[in-house]
């Protein structure tokens, strides 16, 4: 019975810890236009499909990054796929299903692996944060 137990609430922790990761992906980018060339440069807007209905709230930190395809180039041509994190945003608005977020700290270019584009863009992912920052 008591094996049994054990078992019971390690399935419940899983499969609860499973259903608490929350992922969307970056479905508009905008800017607000500067009026003169001395104003600083507006700060990008980054539109994601996620919102209160998946948990998020305003001042939430999610972390952004992209899947990388990467081939073999030694052997049978495979490929492999390199998630590569891309900075933390914070949220600024949250609707229902749509909120908007601003880079809260990103990637240094030189750290990144070489890539076609190296700043955020339509399509890269993200995910809740629930844990430390990255250095």
């Amino acid at each position: 019975m008591k094996t049994f137990l054990i078992i019971l609430f390690f399935s419940i922790v899983v499969s609860n810890r499973a259903e608490a990761t929350v992922t969307g992906t970056v479905i508009q980018v905008a800017r607000r236009l500067r009026m003169t060339y001395l104003e600083p440069l507006p700060p990008k807007d980054f539109f994601i499909d996620i919102g209160e209905r998946d948990g998020l709230k305003i001042g939430d930190t999610i972390e952004a990054f992209r899947y990388v395809p990467v081939p073999n180039r030694m052997s049978s041509g495979d490929w492999h796929v390199m998630r590569v994190s891309l900075g933390e945003l914070r949220l600024k608005q949250v609707g229902e299903s749509t909120s908007v977020a601003r880079f809260e700290r990103d990637r240094e270019i030189s750290s990144l692996p070489a890539m076609d584009y190296q700043s955020l863009m339509l399509g890269d992912q993200v995910i809740l944060k629930t844990g430390l920052p990255f250095k």
